[in-house]
């Protein structure tokens, strides 16, 4: 029953929580250094990263299960710099109503993780109690 924590799905789910930590922080970032001249929008990537891993996991015929759920457990964010963006005559590269829409999805997906992980605690603690 303890291993339902760790599954796959569970540790997914914290991976996504992870990658949109980490792009609001770069979003945050962005509309702060809005007015500031010659800074440049950051931005994060992870499903590339995760897709790599998860894919040359599965080419590892002989430890699929383990290699899948480590090539999960081991994928990282990833924050890039668009330096050839250029919003403004001052070389800044941050449209502050794009990163503020962005901002606004990125909340509603972290609820939508939140309330995933709650679900599976849910379902497990139902588990527990037998009811």
């Amino acid at each position: 029953m303890a291993g339902y924590l760790f599954t796959n799905s569970m540790l997914m789910l914290e991976r996504a929580m992870n990658y949109q930590w980490t792009k609001f922080g770069a979003i945050s970032d962005n509309i702060v250094n809005g007015d500031t001249p010659g800074y440049k929008a950051k931005y994060v990537t992870f499903e590339e990263a995760l897709d790599s891993s998860i894919r040359s996991a599965l080419r590892d015929t002989d430890r699929k299960a383990g290699s899948v759920r480590s090539a999960i457990a081991n994928s990282r964010p990833v924050v890039h710099v668009a330096d050839q963006e250029s919003m403004r005559m001052d070389d800044n590269g941050v449209n502050v109503a794009d990163q503020e829409v962005e901002a606004a999805r990125t909340a509603l997906q972290m609820q939508y993780t939140i309330d995933s992980i709650n679900s599976n605690l849910s379902l497990m603690r139902t588990l527990i109690r037998g009811q």
